[in-house]
């Protein structure tokens, strides 16, 4: 399994930007390597998860608090 390389905060950017920034943490690790993202609870969770499935990387719900919720995101291209 691997192991998470970085955690990046995305609550202060809207759609598109929260996956653009997503996108480009993603462009700066290795293949299967994992990052966490910290995104606002509501639709920020279902678009995210639905655009990085879409681009082909493994993601899953990891915790989920009052107001953000923390993805775990592992590099498959």
């Amino acid at each position: 399994m691997s192991t998470v390389v970085e955690t990046k905060d995305l609550t202060l950017y809207g759609c598109p930007l929260h996956y653009i920034k997503a996108r480009e943490a993603l462009g700066n690790i290795e293949l299967e390597q994992m990052l966490l993202f910290i995104v606002n609870n509501g639709k920020a969770v279902e678009e995210i998860l639905a655009s990085l499935r879409q681009d082909g990387h493994s993601c899953d719900v990891e915790e989920q608090e009052t107001l953000t919720t923390t993805i775990r995101v592992t590099k498959k291209l």
